[in-house]
């Protein structure tokens, strides 16, 4: 990465990281960690749903997030390794304020990958503002957690978005992937 573009990426971190608040840090931190619980309840919640009240649509809706939450982490954490980009708080110790360290490499953003997943997700099955609006703004607020919090870089997250947007809109709208993934399952879940 060139220096002027890392110089972007710690500056812009600093501004968002700095003059933390403890209110603040807590609201940020539980919204953080509602990124492994949200996209892992959506699928399910769809599942259960779909199969009670025989929606096979929705039935078929827990599969595809399911399959595209898999797929953007297994791609994520595989970049993670692939890249070793450290986290700033270690390239930068005592220029940003953080709690406690990640065991993960930086690049990109698990958190944000993942709640873009999701959002995306429900955003191309639900189709409804009302839903679509709050999903991103959930995500959004995820992956600006990761900054406020210290650690991701900008570009992580930005990372993070592509990827997490990127795979539910290929699984939905390439043929090939969208025929497998509905093949597979209607023999998995009888939908």
């Amino acid at each position: 990465m060139s220096a002027k573009s890392q110089n972007w990426d710690i500056n812009l971190l600093r501004k968002i990281n700095k003059n933390q608040s403890t209110a603040a840090t807590t609201f940020f931190k539980i919204t953080s960690n509602s990124a492994y619980v949200i996209p892992l309840a959506y699928p399910m919640l769809s599942f259960a749903v779909g199969k009670i009240k025989k929606d096979n649509p929705l039935v078929r809706e827990s599969f595809y997030s399911a399959v595209s939450l898999g797929t953007v982490s297994l791609l994520s954490y595989s970049i993670k390794i692939i890249t070793k980009r450290p986290r700033p708080y270690i390239a930068y110790p005592s220029q940003l304020v953080f709690d406690k360290p990640s065991k993960t490499y930086s690049f990109p953003s698990g958190h944000t990958t993942v709640a873009f997943c999701s959002a995306t997700s429900m955003a191309l099955y639900y189709h409804k503002w009302y839903v679509t609006l709050p999903a991103y703004a959930w995500a959004c607020t995820v992956a600006y957690s990761r900054m406020y919090l210290g650690k991701h870089y900008p570009s992580d997250v930005i990372g993070g978005i592509v990827l997490g947007v990127g795979i539910p809109l290929l699984f939905h709208f390439w043929k090939p992937a969208n025929q497998w993934i509905d093949t597979t399952g209607k023999g998995l879940l009888h939908y």
